[in-house]
C-alpha cells in the first residue's frame, strides 16, 4: 500500500478529499472504505436495540457477538441474548473498530476473543468470553488475522 499527501489550497481548513485507487474493489478496499467512513463519526458507547415492546441499550464493550438467522438478529452479552429484526451489515456500520465480521452471519467483538481453533469443515471456530463460540469462515479469516496483527 502506498500513501501520498497532496496539498490542495482549494479545500477548506477541515475538508479532506480522499481517493482510494486499486485494480478491483476487493475485501481489503471495502474494509478501508468502511474504516474511512467511520473515521469522522462519533462512535456511540451504547447500541440501541428495538424489540417488539421496548428499546433496550447495550454497551458496546459488553457485546460479545451478533449473529443473524434469516432476518432475526441476536445480540449476545454475558448475561442475555436480545433478538430483533434487521440486517447484519447495518449493525456493523454502527459498531466501533473492536468488531469484525467473521462470517456471512456473524460479527464478533475481538476484545472478547479468547482463541481460534480449527473446525471440522476447514473453517475456524472462535472461542469467546463466557463460553460462547462462533464459526469463522475462510473468506473472513484474513481480515480477522489482520485486525489481530498477525
Amino acid at each position: 500500500m502506498q500513501i501520498h499527501f497532496q496539498l490542495d489550497p482549494s479545500l477548506g481548513p477541515d475538508d479532506l478529499n480522499i481517493t482510494v485507487s486499486a485494480t478491483t474493489k476487493n475485501d481489503k478496499v471495502i474494509s478501508l472504505l468502511n474504516y474511512l467512513n467511520k473515521f469522522n463519526q462519533q462512535s456511540s458507547i451504547l447500541i440501541p436495540i428495538k424489540t417488539e415492546d421496548r428499546i433496550l441499550t447495550i454497551k458496546q464493550a459488553d457485546l460479545i457477538k451478533v449473529e443473524v438467522t434469516k432476518s432475526v438478529l441476536s445480540f449476545y452479552t454475558k448475561d442475555t441474548v436480545i433478538q430483533t429484526n434487521g440486517r447484519l451489515y447495518q449493525v456493523l456500520i454502527r459498531l466501533n473498530e473492536n468488531f469484525v465480521q467473521v462470517s456471512k452471519h456473524g460479527i464478533i467483538n475481538i476484545s472478547h476473543l479468547v482463541s481460534l481453533e480449527a473446525g471440522f469443515t476447514g473453517n475456524m471456530i472462535a472461542k469467546l468470553s463466557f463460553d460462547q463460540r462462533t464459526d469463522v469462515s475462510r473468506k473472513y479469516l484474513p481480515e480477522l488475522e489482520r485486525r489481530l496483527g498477525l
